[in-house]
């Protein structure tokens, strides 16, 4: 016998649901080729100084691996693989992440880790995306302002281990509420809605749940 034909509603669900999870993964080839780029152009006006202009090219190089690996850990994420997790330093997820984004001059970035070598059992690839997601989104909300700052907090609570990740930016919308985890939400002209939908998908992976704070300060 042959198996029924899915219904209307279901190709369309799973059509959807295949197109966002495309849209994810390009969502964050992008993000990694925007450092790329920022590392070639830096390449290329440091080609007089042979230390710097291979320590770009190692970066570039870093990162289209580093793609790679997201790549297929974001594709993974969506087919329900079950996710590996290992040991790793909440300094060193927060640094990786901070790496991978291009924070503009006129923004500061601070870390707090307590204690300095607390560590946190995870999938370090798709955490750290958890992370730079938070970090980008953060640095369009302070997009067009004089200065900003970022800061991330890591401390140790009762039965887990707490990421707090702030700006000074306006804020975010009291009315959104947890809806900013949505796809395709976005308050911004040229947003997508998908990098703090990967967020969501990220920390549910991880039986978590982000928890953005309304008010004047971006906090989740």
């Amino acid at each position: 016998m042959m198996p029924s034909r899915p219904s209307e509603t279901v190709r369309a669900l799973r059509l959807a649901a295949a197109g966002a999870v495309g849209a994810s993964v390009v969502h964050e080839l992008r993000n990694a080729l925007a450092v790329v780029s920022s590392s070639l152009y830096l390449a290329r006006r440091d080609r007089g100084d042979e230390p710097q202009l291979l320590a770009h090219l190692d970066k570039a190089a870093r990162e289209l691996a580093r793609a790679q690996d997201v790549a297929a850990a974001v594709l993974g994420l969506a087919r329900g693989d079950t996710l590996v997790r290992e040991p790793t330093p909440a300094a060193e997820l927060v640094a990786a992440a901070r790496a991978s984004v291009v924070l503009p001059t006129n923004v500061t970035f601070s870390v707090a880790v307590t204690p300095p070598e607390l560590a946190v059992r995870c999938n370090p690839v798709l955490f750290e995306r958890l992370l730079s997601n938070l970090y980008l989104n953060a640095i369009e909300a302070l997009a067009g302002r004089g200065r900003g700052a970022i800061s991330t907090v890591v401390r140790r609570q009762t039965a887990a281990v707490e990421f707090i990740v702030e700006d000074d930016g306006p804020g975010i919308d009291p009315a959104l509420g947890i809806a900013i985890f949505d796809p395709l939400v976005t308050t911004k002209e040229t947003g997508t809605g998908l990098g703090l939908a990967l967020v969501q998908a990220v920390a549910e992976a991880h039986e978590r749940q982000p928890q953005p704070r309304p008010g004047l300060l971006g906090r989740h």
